[in-house]
């Protein structure tokens, strides 16, 4: 074909090809960033609601003696626990909409492009710890604590070490001064988010003694799945930080790269670990 209706490809290429790893890591960065707030205006339950954690095989995990009163059980029990834990919603929204403008930070050079990813990772943990508030309220209207609740029992503990690992390593990258600010930010995000999983998996059940059985079942599945959902909520930030800082060192910086792997191995570790929608089979009555 004539060159004339090569050169926008030619041009194009020309203009990926002499991006630099900087760039191409802002221009990524502002793309997510733009993408999780969209998601998070769209779906604003999308880190708390409980639609998300009662569909497909968890509803194969419970038997009852008549099949057919189940799903009018589950959707009664499920909208009393809504009602009491109250709507979050429009704080959700807020932060969406406070990632996107964090989207378009990221592409000013001036800016250290890590900085607006960690201030959108510390609002979505604000956003989280509003709405773990509504929940702790509706703590007050549960029937009896039952059983003395601890971390452990929804948090396992290679979640835990796995968790650390992720933390160590993000913090092992504050030796670059490029670095230092979003790190830090990264880890108090991360931290916070850490807490609220602690604090919920430790919260007493909410009962209402309408179905006092299907309550307890809908209360342990929630805890545990929520209590892992917030420990890889914590740890993702700091996994795709690591990422973006190991791409941007020089090659022979052989020790970050050791750090880089234990941090993507110790995330997918967390992931691993969350799939487990009811570890045991319930018999209603």
């Amino acid at each position: 074909p004539p060159r004339s209706t090569l050169f926008p490809y030619t041009t194009l290429f020309r203009s990926v090809h002499d991006l630099d790893h900087s760039t191409f890591a802002r221009i990524f960065m502002a793309a997510v960033l733009v993408f999780l707030g969209v998601f998070q205006i769209a779906r604003p339950r999308c880190f708390w609601g409980l639609s998300v954690y009662f569909k497909g095989v968890w509803r194969l995990a419970i038997r009852s003696k008549d099949a057919t009163l189940e799903p009018t059980r589950l959707e009664r029990v499920l909208e009393a626990r809504e009602r009491a834990e109250g709507n979050s919603d429009a704080f959700m929204r807020a932060t969406g909409v406070f990632t996107i403008i964090m989207g378009g930070l990221v592409l000013i050079k001036s800016i250290p492009f890590v900085m607006p990813y960690a201030l959108s990772c510390l609002g979505i943990a604000v956003a989280v710890i509003v709405s773990y508030l509504h929940f702790r309220r509706a703590t007050e209207r549960r029937v009896a604590p039952l059983v003395r609740r601890t971390l452990w029992t929804s948090v396992p503990p290679t979640a835990v070490i796995a968790t650390a690992v992720c933390l160590l390593g993000t913090a092992a990258f504050a030796v670059y001064p490029q670095f230092r600010v979003g790190v830090a930010i990264v880890i108090v995000a991360a931290v916070a988010l850490l807490a609220v999983a602690w604090r919920v998996a430790k919260a007493p059940a909410i009962l209402f003694g309408d179905d006092s059985q299907l309550e307890y079942v809908v209360d342990e599945h929630l805890r545990f799945c929520r209590a892992m959902s917030l420990v890889q909520l914590a740890c993702a930030p700091p996994t795709v930080l690591v990422g973006f800082a190991w791409a941007m060192l020089p090659w022979n910086a052989a020790g970050f790269n050791l750090v880089a792997f234990a941090v993507a191995i110790a995330f997918a570790t967390v992931i691993v670990m969350s799939f487990n929608p009811l570890r045991k089979r319930t018999s209603l009555a």
